[in-house]
């Protein structure tokens, strides 16, 4: 980045048809995104937010169209309950490139499982070319202990898409644990439904509909590990009645115009039986596997296991699941001269040819 408030890049997040931007500054002020003309705010209850992190939502039909946005931040020393007085440190625009909807031929990147790690991720991207979607599937941090553990992923997005590609974000389980988790939801992309804000969502790029999944913690709430500080029992249960209700909707859903390519990211490939103390979520993953089979999905696309394989579509120790999965991710790999790289994924899309591989390993298979 030039010398500017701005931490890094913003994140264009896709949630639903539209859009999150979300953006970082050094100091403290308000902040906001301009697009032809209007302005669009994270206003609520009638108050502009004021701090660092700054999450705008923008309309995508409106962002798509214009192909560029414009960040701008005023910086507050100090927000006086009187007269308070900002200054404008921030006004940059950004080009905005969207998954074409007549688009045959595209690439999505996979990052998952970089726990904390920027550089070897980002040089696997450098070397891989630029792609049109890039994905963040969870374990991204280390864990969540402090809030600047969450920069990683903003690191990680400013260095591959520039603020100028869509991301999809999914949750990872690491990403649960510690004193700032549950401020995680400030930097990231959510749906606010029931009064919470959630982290499973559906998407839409070009001919792409995707559903974000969250299995939460890999191990049952009980578990000592966790010292009572958690509760996804329910929070799956939610998640069960929201796959239920795209279902219910499917016209507006993965059956509308111009999807071709229906894909589910989540962290954990759950579709695949855990051995105790890891085999939580058992009964709801057995009716998750269904639901997807249901939705027609092309491919589920994981991470959590630090290896990269391929799961065919019936494999009947992994639930007989419909579709395939691709776990594609490994945080750090020898090579032969005690140097190490990252392991990503990388789904390739060439007219009715579709490929994923966990580069820059050799494998590739068609799904």
């Amino acid at each position: 980045m030039d010398n500017t408030p701005l931490s890094y890049h913003p994140s264009v997040f896709a949630v639903g048809a539209d859009y999150q931007i979300i953006f970082l500054t050094e100091t403290r002020g308000l902040g906001w995104i301009e697009i032809g003309g209007e302005r669009y705010t994270d206003e609520e209850a009638g108050l502009l937010y004021y701090g660092s992190v700054h999450k705008i939502p923008v309309p995508g039909e409106v962002l798509n169209r214009a192909r560029s946005y414009t960040v701008v931040f005023v910086e507050y020393a100090d927000k006086k309950p009187y007269y308070p007085e900002g200054v404008e440190k921030v006004r940059r625009t950004y080009d905005f490139r969207p998954l074409d909807p007549a688009a045959e031929n595209y690439r999505i990147f996979h990052f998952a499982d970089t726990h904390a790690r920027v550089e070897a991720p980002l040089a696997l991207y450098r070397e891989t070319g630029d792609c049109d979607l890039v994905v963040l599937n969870g374990d991204i941090n280390e864990h969540s202990y402090e809030l600047k553990n969450f920069e990683t992923a903003f690191a990680l997005s400013s260095g591959s898409t520039k603020g100028e590609i869509p991301v999809i974000y999914s949750r990872g389980n690491h990403d649960t644990r510690g004193y700032a988790a549950q401020d995680l939801v400030n930097y990231i992309p959510t749906a606010f439904r029931g009064g919470r804000r959630e982290t499973f969502y559906t998407f839409r790029q070009g001919p792409v509909w995707g559903l974000v999944l969250d299995c939460g913690e890999d191990k049952y709430d009980y578990n000592p590990e966790y010292g009572g500080t958690i509760l996804f029992d329910p929070f799956r249960a939610r998640e069960t009645a929201y796959i239920r209700s795209v279902i219910a909707d499917r016209k507006r859903e993965y059956e509308a115009d111009g999807v071709k390519l229906k894909l589910a990211v989540c962290h954990v490939p759950f579709v695949e039986h855990f051995s105790h103390p890891f085999d939580v979520g058992n009964e709801i993953y057995e009716e998750w596997t269904a639901l997807l089979g249901e939705i027609g999905i092309d491919l589920l696309l994981a991470g959590h296991m630090h290896r990269a394989y391929f799961i065919p579509a019936g494999t009947g120790k992994c639930r007989s699941a419909a579709f395939p999965t691709a776990v594609c991710s490994i945080p750090s790999v020898k090579r032969e001269d005690g140097s190490d790289f990252y392991v990503g994924g990388l789904i390739e899309v060439k007219g009715d040819r579709r490929t994923v591989r966990p580069i820059p390993l050799q494998e590739e298979w068609e799904f």
